[in-house]
């Protein structure tokens, strides 16, 4: 016997406008908990920073909005000057800030409008873990009100505060959301995969691998059920659309990305779901790696007492699609074994090792990151989780959901409060932009030497100068850009082909003697210490 509605006799319906406002406001109420006085606002001390990734981000979406229209759409030509480089490769959320970019016509735009990106992404997350709940249950608050509490407490979410691109979860739950409903109506959705995978390629490109992945594992358990080939073709539907844009978009940008190794050091460690706890925790569990922060996986205390509970007599079998098909289950354990990587460890101990292909490596070394795949098996464990306890009376259902809350709530706190900690971290800003706009007047071009990657160009040296750059408009020849390549040996001929006239040389201090600053400068330069930079003009004290 189906259990009765958690609220009778509302004329609310979980699954209708009520269930979606209430679930993004859960979203939206909880990013501003658990973040600093500021911090959506874009004020606070965190973003004022020029040695952190947001450096980058913020830089590269102030050097895009600042560049002319042009195509390919996302492109930045002052950063890697004058190769140039695209919104994607600074991560600076391409689908946002091309929205910016086309509201700043009409409308006055914030000067750093990501603590509202973060703001919309837990918003979207309480929308996404509504659509999904919904595919699950017509109208059942207990689904809906689980669901939300625990996708959007989700600690993988808030864990990638710093990283904004990634905070876009919401993604992988649609994507979820999605199979689940294809696989109750038995019918394909092409259009909407197509909106949620083009605008997601535009986000993150691990997140729409991963969502990909999801939707080939939707349409094949489909096609069990009706043999109809059409559903297979589907598959190709958004990849294409995906194609259609890349030319308009990023042009060749990615013909020109440079492959970034660490797969295997990325991971997640074998116990990261269960073992970083407070109410209960493993002492010994350590990050085995030093990069194993990537696949930082912990469920949380109540949701793993809960999934435990759902292998037990206290749970039962649902219908065929409130649970996760044959291949759906092939992908979940692949993204597990991905996340998991070739190096396999259970806290400091190293269990397992299996060779690459080397066909494979290529591909493998792309989403290096590997420990970030268990994202959508957390998500799917919660789905189909609380899916198998429907048929339970409502007091038991109730009580059931109150000791998962409180447990989930009493474990997480402190993790949550360590986070919203390390988001007041003091400004950094080691590089006065009004003494370099001062030191670079009538300049339209920086030569900065090392390159990104050079020599071990460090993020300190290389990202205020590119915020400088963004700032005051100058061209920067170098930038901190993912998948970049630079040629570490064409110090002189750059600066033999430059215009000394509009260009200034500037050096690391750290990395060059005053012996090879005067070799590289030109003729009739003279040079100046700014904090750990030696900047040289033509005929500029």
């Amino acid at each position: 016997m189906t259990a009765k509605p958690i609220l009778p006799g509302l004329g609310l319906k979980s699954s209708g406008a009520a269930g979606l406002v209430l679930s993004v406001l859960f979203g939206v109420v909880f990013a501003l908990v658990v973040t600093p006085k500021g911090f959506v606002a874009g004020t606070s001390s965190y973003w004022h920073t020029q040695v952190e990734d947001i450096a980058q981000y913020l830089s590269g979406y102030i050097a895009y909005l600042r560049a002319p229209w042009s195509l390919p759409l996302l492109a930045i030509p002052s950063l890697n000057w004058p190769s140039g480089t695209v919104v994607t490769f600074v991560d600076a959320i391409p689908v946002y800030s091309l929205a910016l970019k086309l509201l700043s016509a009409v409308v006055p735009l914030p000067d750093n409008p990501f603590g509202i990106w973060v703001l919309i992404c837990f918003a979207l997350q309480g929308a996404a873990a509504w659509f999904a709940a919904s595919q699950l249950r017509d109208d059942d608050w207990w689904v809906l009100g689980l669901t939300v509490f625990l996708c959007v407490l989700m600690p993988s979410l808030t864990a990638r505060m710093g990283h904004l691109s990634l905070q876009a979860h919401f993604a992988l739950l649609f994507a979820l959301g999605l199979y689940i409903r294809t696989q109750r109506r038995q019918r394909s959705f092409a259009g909407a995969w197509t909106l949620l995978l083009v605008p997601a390629f535009y986000i993150n490109f691990y997140l729409t691998a991963m969502a990909i992945a999801v939707l080939a594992a939707c349409q094949i358990d489909l096609y069990r059920k009706t043999a109809n080939r059409k559903d297979l073709a589907v598959i190709a539907v958004p990849l294409a659309a995906i194609a259609i844009s890349v030319p308009l978009m990023l042009g060749t940008a990615f013909g020109k990305a440079v492959p970034d190794t660490g797969f295997g050091y990325y991971s997640m460690n074998l116990l990261s779901p269960v073992a970083q706890g407070s109410l209960i925790s493993m002492p010994f569990f350590v990050d085995a790696t030093g990069g194993q922060y990537e696949g930082y996986n912990y469920l949380g205390l109540g949701l793993t007492g809960l999934i435990a509970l759902a292998f037990t007599g206290l749970a039962r079998n649902q219908a065929d699609w409130a649970r996760p098909g044959r291949f759906m289950l092939v992908v979940l354990a692949a993204f597990t074994i991905y996340a998991l990587s070739n190096e396999v460890y259970a806290g400091p101990l190293h269990l397992l090792h299996w060779r690459v292909p080397e066909f494979l490596m290529p591909a493998f070394e792309t989403f290096r990151s590997s420990g970030r795949f268990f994202w959508p098996v957390s998500y799917a464990l919660v789905l189909y989780s609380v899916a198998r306890f429907d048929h339970l009376r409502p007091a038991l259902r109730i009580g059931l959901a109150v000791a998962v809350v409180l447990v989930q709530a009493a474990d997480l706190q402190p993790t949550f409060a360590a986070i919203k900690q390390s988001l007041k971290r003091e400004a950094n800003e080691p590089a006065d932009i009004a003494q370099w706009n001062a030191a670079l007047a009538g300049v339209s071009t920086i030569h900065a030497f090392p390159k990104f990657k050079c020599n071990g160009a460090l993020i300190r040296e290389i990202l205020p100068l590119q915020m400088i750059a963004a700032r005051g408009g100058y061209n920067l020849t170098t930038g901190f850009i993912s998948r970049y390549g630079a040629d570490c040996d064409a110090i002189a001929p750059e600066i033999a082909e430059s215009d000394p006239a509009t260009s200034a040389y500037v050096f690391t201090r750290a990395q060059f003697s005053d012996e090879q600053i005067r070799s590289y400068a030109p003729a009739g330069a003279l040079c100046r210490q700014l904090d750990i930079w030696i900047v040289c003009r033509k005929g500029q004290p």
